[in-house]
């Protein structure tokens, strides 16, 4: 349990931070450039990667998820209200349903016109 403690908790959290501060596009809000965070992460086993997961924590905006989109979502659609997909509109399906009747009958629609 020891070994855990001394050598692979360091490690797993030291490559975490190394991680999340190499992906982070936002530093220089920090106020420290990325590679004397890199190095902070690097020579200081336990201070380093706790420090820079608080600081990034604290200067990062708050979002949703972190692992979500970082653009803002889309505008509502000009078509508020209306139907999105074919399938969702009922004239479609209305149409639709009237071919599917017309074809079980035997009657046969007209080929459309170009």
């Amino acid at each position: 349990m020891r070994i855990v403690l001394l050598y692979v908790l360091p490690l797993a959290l030291m490559v975490y931070a190394l991680v999340d501060l190499v992906q982070d596009g936002d530093v220089e809000r920090t106020q420290v450039p990325k590679p004397l965070w890199i190095a902070f992460v690097v020579v200081l086993p336990y201070f380093g990667p706790i420090a820079w997961l608080v600081v990034a924590k604290i200067a990062r905006p708050a979002r949703r998820s972190r692992f979500g989109p970082a653009h803002p979502p889309r505008p509502a659609s000009p078509r508020r209200g209306g139907p999105v997909a074919p399938d969702d509109d009922p004239d479609f399906l209305r149409k639709l349903d009237e071919q599917a009747r017309r074809n079980r009958r035997g009657d046969q629609d007209p080929p459309p016109s170009c």
